[in-house]
């Protein structure tokens, strides 16, 4: 299970994608941190570029691997212009961005472990 969670978007924001595992649908779930002794079950999170990764789907390439595309804020450039806020937390530029998954010992990371940057590889679909 992948799910989102703790402070998003402010000064002091350190909202990043966490995992859970559990041999039912239903639970119970066991974190990535009960399993391993980590301080946090965090796959992926924010960098001096990006902050606040979240709200992701994960997909499966043509090729076979698998992915997660999620949003992340801009660290540099975290609000809309005043003309086109619409106020709260919504005047926040959220940007998708993309890692790869990758599996050990029956957990799963997001490749790097933090949000994207520069040119990275790309699924493998078909045109």
């Amino acid at each position: 299970m992948f799910y989102s969670g703790d402070n998003c978007c402010g000064d002091k924001a350190h909202y990043a994608v966490q995992v859970a595992r559990s041999k039912s649908a239903t639970g119970p779930f066991e974190t990535l941190a009960q399993a391993t002794g980590r301080k946090n079950s965090v796959i992926l999170e924010l960098n001096n570029e990006w902050i606040a990764p979240g709200h992701n789907s994960v997909i499966t390439d043509d090729k076979g691997d698998d992915w997660i595309f999620y949003h992340a804020i801009n660290a540099r450039k975290r609000h809309l212009s005043a003309a086109d806020s619409i106020g709260g937390d919504r005047d926040v530029r959220r940007v998708m961005l993309m890692n790869r998954l990758v599996y050990r010992k029956g957990w799963v990371y997001a490749e790097g472990g933090t949000t994207a940057s520069g040119k990275n590889k790309a699924p493998r679909v078909r045109k």
